[in-house]
């Protein structure tokens, strides 16, 4: 068993908010945040959050990659202002999987500094899991935390 199984792998920074890693099984991971303060008013310090392997490679199941994003999420969340809409990718039928995956982290990695509220949406294609994680101590939380559910009764399209 390796030793440091807890560790996060070696981040590196791209960009202000962009992030890569590889993990032990050679899999390059892009990890960014995107500004999604045009989707409503009171997102101004809102960001989403990705996570991509750079090829569709299968990729075995690997602990530390959760350590790293923590460890990217901390880097982030630095700024108490600042909020992430987690968006999950509907693209491959496997949503469903992916938002129990990161409440899992969540519970797992959380040290009770951040929350999250969750929701989902859905026409008749699809349902669209998303997730709004912010500080206790953000200052706009009851803002952010409304804004975010108006976005889901709104489809997650816009609000001017």
């Amino acid at each position: 068993m390796e030793s440091n199984s807890q560790c996060p792998y070696n981040i590196i920074k791209e960009g202000e908010w962009n992030y890569s890693f590889i993990t032990k099984h050679g899999i390059v991971y892009h990890a960014y945040f995107i500004d999604f303060s045009n989707y409503h008013p009171a997102f101004d310090n809102v960001y989403t959050f990705n996570i991509e392997p750079e090829n569709e490679k299968p990729h075995p199941i690997d602990n530390r990659i959760a350590c790293t994003i923590t460890e990217i999420l901390k880097r982030f969340f630095i700024q108490k202002e600042h909020a992430m809409i987690m968006v999950c990718d509907n693209m491959d039928g496997k949503e469903e999987k992916r938002e129990l995956l990161f409440s899992r982290w969540f519970i797992r990695h959380n040290d009770g500094t951040i929350i999250k509220y969750d929701a989902s949406t859905f026409d008749e294609d699809y349902i669209l899991y998303v997730s709004i994680y912010l500080r206790k101590d953000n200052p706009k939380s009851p803002e952010l935390i409304s804004a975010f559910y108006d976005l889901v009764k709104n489809g997650f399209y816009p609000i001017d």
